[in-house]
């Protein structure tokens, strides 16, 4: 993308994401709600060129934060200091937070997380489909997921409701299962 067609389109997100609740203040107002359904599973690139399943982080925790967000958004790049403690407060609990960086390449998104000490799994919604999927249109959006699917909230900006909603759900949800023994079989 030549770099006129890049500052428009950036601009054009920008005013969409501005306009539309970028730098809300925390809220329980959940446009998802339920189950997650299938269209919004997915399986996206990390920061090394690795895959990441939603469903397998899902299945390893007892609540997983998807956070939708971009280095160029001021209030996501407010909210990280909240996020990176929440990370470290609770990873340990069978939480974690799951960035998902809209619309940006590896390179980018990997040195804006080195230079500002990003301590979670970051994938890269390049096209901007799971974004769809999920029907963000302001960021930063990040939706609280247990580990059977079940949404159970969405937020505009990481705060104390946050916090206290993390809290109450790791004590409330079971510990996740172990992954299943790997067998062997023996041929005579």
């Amino acid at each position: 993308m030549n770099r006129l067609r890049r500052g428009a389109w950036v601009l054009t997100w920008c005013a969409v994401f501005g306009l539309m609740g970028c730098g809300e203040t925390a809220a329980k107002t959940t446009t998802l709600s339920g189950t997650l359904a299938e269209k919004h599973q997915f399986t996206l690139e990390d920061l090394s060129g690795g895959q990441v399943a939603l469903k397998d982080v899902l299945g390893s925790h007892k609540a997983v934060l998807i956070n939708f967000w971009a280095t160029w958004c001021p209030p996501c790049r407010e909210e990280i200091p909240d996020l990176i403690r929440l990370q470290t407060q609770y990873k340990d609990k069978g939480f974690t937070v799951l960035g998902v960086d809209i619309g940006e390449s590896a390179r980018k998104v990997g040195g804006f997380a080195e230079r500002n000490g990003l301590n979670y799994p970051i994938v890269l919604d390049k096209t901007m489909k799971v974004a769809e999927s999920y029907g963000v249109v302001g960021i930063p959006t990040s939706y609280l997921i247990g580990s059977d699917g079940k949404v159970l909230g969405e937020y505009h900006a990481a705060g104390p409701d946050l916090f206290a909603d993390v809290e109450r759900v790791l004590a409330e949800a079971p510990d996740p299962a172990p992954p299943a023994p790997k067998t062997e079989v023996e041929f005579l």
